[in-house]
């Protein structure tokens, strides 16, 4: 075994270190698994920033799970959260600051920024700018979202409403 197997194997790694070399042009920073999560994010961002959840049924599986708890699960439920949320923030667009994509996770920290324009947070509205910030992870199943978990930053809203 050479020295760099040998340490792979140490290191549980020994199903990569069993890989077959890539041949020159055939490397990519990200795999399959990669590249599908980081698109599939991509256009998630997108029909969110156009305020279109046509394109929800290619982005969520049927059965998507909310672990938040804030919400129900399922595409439907899904698709009528986002329709609540343009019309509780009729100019909301949506920022990727961070992403981590790994074999079937994808992980985003999100900046979601509109104008105060309705009561949120039972706030009433106060006409200024604001960004909600989130950590979302993802579990990419088919190559679609099948399963949510976040953090939101609801102390650092509620600072700039009040």
């Amino acid at each position: 075994m050479t020295p760099r197997r040998h340490v792979l194997a140490m290191l549980g790694g020994s199903a990569l270190a069993a890989r077959p070399a890539l041949a020159a042009g055939d490397w990519s920073p990200a795999g399959d698994s990669e590249k599908i999560g980081a698109a599939l994010l991509d256009r998630y961002v997108a029909a969110a920033n156009a305020h279109d959840t046509t394109s929800f049924p290619e982005l969520f599986t049927e059965a998507y799970v909310q672990h938040s708890g804030r919400g129900p699960s399922g595409l439907p439920a899904q698709i009528e959260n986002f329709r609540g949320i343009f019309s509780r923030m009729p100019d909301v667009q949506v920022r990727v600051e961070d992403r981590i994509i790994a074999g079937d996770k994808v992980v985003a920290r999100m900046a979601f920024s509109a104008t105060h324009t309705q009561p949120l947070q039972g706030i009433a509205p106060t006409g200024r700018r604001f960004t909600l910030n989130t950590i979302d992870i993802w579990r990419v199943e088919n190559g679609k979202f099948a399963e949510h978990w976040d953090l939101v930053d609801l102390p650092g809203l509620l600072k700039q409403l009040q």
